[in-house]
């Protein structure tokens, strides 16, 4: 699978905004999924070049995302995300792979990038109105029974096949989507993408068994085998 520009913000926001290229080459191994391509440390430059306005790679109105720290010219590798600002641990990425979202503290200033793949919301309230259930596919948690009415109807859909590695003119069915709490839908996405159903088998084999249950009509005497 390709190596994206999301992989590389996101890596970058992960590593706290600011890298060095092979910290942030291992950091984005981490999170694309595979098979990695042979030389990806150079799609990863690749990246950094494209959507740099300081570099000739750069064409106009490309977002521009990210900047040399010390200078194209000193050479030293040390790259990270445009505009960004040390700030306390708050920051909020989101994690659709069609859209990048970096923000920092309150009043700071907020890079916000629609890249090329964009979402369907008429698909997305299609899909969340065909629902006869808000519970998550995977954990089975129905947020209107833990917070009331302020999670009633409240659920995410998530694209089985990225948004990003989708084919141009490719079509995403209401069968191609899941309904996840955000919880899970974070954890799919956290090291790399892993599918709904992994997620389940991850779940079901942390859950502790429950005693067998004695049959109808039976009942147990203590020191009896």
């Amino acid at each position: 699978m390709p190596i994206s520009v999301s992989h590389v913000v996101q890596a970058l926001d992960d590593l706290g905004g600011e890298a060095q290229i092979g910290d942030l080459l291992r950091r984005v191994l981490e999170i694309a999924p595979k098979p990695h391509p042979k030389f990806a440390r150079n799609v990863v430059r690749g990246r950094l070049y494209q959507f740099s306005s300081q570099t000739s790679a750069y064409k106009a109105g490309t977002p521009d995302l990210f900047e040399s720290v010390d200078g194209l010219e000193a050479n030293t590798g040390r790259w990270r995300l445009k505009g960004w600002q040390s700030a306390p641990d708050d920051t909020d990425v989101v994690l659709d792979e069609a859209e990048v979202d970096v923000e920092a503290a309150e009043g700071r200033r907020r890079l916000r990038v629609h890249l090329g793949r964009e979402r369907s919301r008429r698909l997305i309230k299609t899909f969340k109105d065909s629902l006869t259930s808000f519970a998550c596919e995977a954990c089975k948690t129905d947020l209107g029974e833990v917070y009331g009415d302020l999670g009633q109807g409240y659920i995410e859909a998530h694209h089985r096949l990225p948004v990003a590695q989708l084919e141009d003119g490719a079509t995403t069915k209401l069968s191609d989507l899941a309904a996840l709490c955000p919880n899970c839908h974070r954890m799919i996405h956290r090291n790399g993408l892993i599918s709904v159903e992994e997620l389940v088998e991850r779940l079901e084999a942390r859950r502790q068994p429950y005693p067998m249950a004695a049959e109808p009509g039976v009942v147990w005497v203590e020191g009896e085998d």
